[in-house]
């Protein structure tokens, strides 16, 4: 048997016994046991990544940037009689494992893709099924998600100008392929494992602008994606909004439109979108040609505006992840909060590019 990729969820971080206590390591030691729990095999030195800095939603629609542990790949030969193992670090409580139920399933083609919209459509969102036992029940999520997108303005302009590709594969409700799950206490945080998403769908060779894991998991919540991971998507409303409307966050950024969030992201992207401005004066964004407040610089300043009327356009400042240096063309957005529509420079940019 060839190299297998193992992964295991991050184990739990040990309380420091005082405050000069060293940092948790960045390495652990990987042991293999037989049935009997005996070792076999030679020990392994393995990394512990790094926590990521990631974008999730929370209460009431909001979004914030967040830190999470990520879950621990790595690839090993397994020696003969394995069956389990154990994982131990510094700083972190042992961990114990089936090899059975930790093996990484290899990135392998959809059962079915199936296109929601119109073929031509020049924006695709790439639709992964995860827990789902049922093609049916999969595709009428996507079909609902289309739906959703094609009601929200300004994409109800253009009907069929965006597609969704549903990519399925059968898997268990349980457990999934693309697990552990690593789900946040203090917010909706909800995503699994990163690089195999993102090698299934490089395997399933479909064009699109941006992808998404669809987790059939009675909660809410999800994560952002990159251009180099899927975003993850749960199925389950809140009491605010419906679960599409991450989603179709998300989908925001294939549009190029920047999050207008002040949560702090240490590791934000380069450079700043057109939904957004360094400068407070209205008449030097821009969406200049869109202000419509009265002459004040800014029009509101951080935490203030809501008491202004909701259509106003002008410099509203806290926007991608600052709450001071940066401004946005409204009070609210889908780009601040999944429970708001598009603004309307953000609806402005979304228009021109369909």
């Amino acid at each position: 048997m060839g190299p297998v990729r193992m992964v295991v969820p991050q184990p739990k971080r040990l309380p420091r016994l005082t405050e000069a206590a060293e940092k948790p390591s960045a390495n652990a030691e990987v042991r293999f046991l037989d049935r009997l729990g005996q070792p076999v095999g030679r020990r392994r030195k393995i990394a512990i990544p790094p926590d990521v800095s990631i974008e999730a939603p929370a209460s009431g629609g909001t979004v914030v940037h967040t830190t999470a542990g990520q879950p621990i790949a790595f690839m090993t030969r397994l020696p003969a009689g394995a069956s389990s193992f154990t994982l131990e670090a510094d700083g972190y409580a042992p961990l114990t494992a089936s090899i059975l139920a930790t093996a990484s399933p290899r990135p392998k083609k959809p059962k079915s893709i199936k296109r929601f919209g119109a073929k031509s459509a020049p924006f695709v969102l790439a639709v992964l099924a995860e827990r789902f036992n049922r093609e049916a029940d999969f595709h009428a999520h996507c079909r609902s998600l289309l739906e959703a997108i094609e009601a929200t303005p300004p994409f109800n302009e253009r009907p069929g100008r965006v597609a969704v590709e549903a990519l399925y594969w059968q898997t268990d409700p349980a457990t999934g392929q693309f697990g552990p799950l690593h789900i946040g206490t203090s917010n909706d945080l909800i995503f699994g494992d990163r690089p195999l998403a993102a090698a299934f769908l490089k395997k399933a060779r479909v064009r699109a602008n941006r992808a998404i894991v669809l987790i059939n998991l009675r909660r809410r919540g999800g994560a952002g994606g990159t251009a180099d991971f899927p975003a993850w998507v749960g199925n389950e409303p809140s009491a605010t909004d419906p679960w599409e409307a991450v989603a179709i966050h998300e989908l925001g950024h294939a549009f190029g439109l920047g999050d207008e969030y002040d949560s702090p992201n240490p590791a934000p992207p380069p450079g700043i979108e057109a939904n957004i401005s360094r400068s407070a004066n209205p008449a030097l964004v821009p969406w200049a040609h869109l202000v419509n407040a009265p002459a004040s610089i800014p029009t509101a300043t951080t935490g203030q505006g809501g008491a202004l009327p909701m259509n106003l356009v002008g410099t509203f400042q806290g926007a991608r992840y600052d709450p001071i240096g940066h401004y946005r063309p409204q009070f609210t957005c889908m780009m601040r909060s999944t429970r708001s529509p598009f603004c309307a420079r953000c609806q402005e940019l979304i228009r021109a590019r369909l």
